[in-house]
């Protein structure tokens, strides 16, 4: 557990793991962003005058396995700004799940954004965001 300078105590283990986890998703983002801008039009399964879809999907990949690859960094660093992104990408995956509520599979999820964001209010996880 690595500790910050600004008087915020050792960084939680739960935070350490989850930007381990979230650095991790960042980088297959930005590496399926990559592969699926390559490929642009040459994607199978996509009419011909649509493979320009392929690069844009890869776009959008590249620019959220960024944002995730950011987010990742200010968990380990205690940066106040990756728990505020963090909770709304949370609360984006609530939303989400609950518009696929009717499938069980959406439940999963819906429980772990929500255990997330429980996770994220509790006073040691503030405090080490200086929140």
């Amino acid at each position: 557990m690595a500790s910050s300078g600004a008087g915020r105590g050792s960084r939680p283990t739960g935070i350490t793991v989850l930007a381990i986890l979230i650095l991790i998703g960042g980088v297959l983002s930005v590496i399926s962003g990559l592969g699926l801008a390559a490929l642009g039009g040459s994607i199978p399964l996509l009419p011909s005058g649509l493979g320009f879809l392929g690069g844009a999907l890869g776009a959008v990949a590249i620019i959220i396995g960024l944002v995730y690859l950011g987010i990742g960094y200010g968990f380990l660093k205690g940066m106040s700004w990756s728990w505020w992104i963090a909770v709304i990408f949370f609360v984006l995956g609530i939303l989400g799940s609950l518009l696929g509520i009717l499938t069980i599979v959406a439940i999963v999820p819906l429980i772990i954004y929500v255990l997330l964001i429980y996770y994220m209010t509790r006073p040691g996880v503030k405090r080490w965001f200086g929140l």
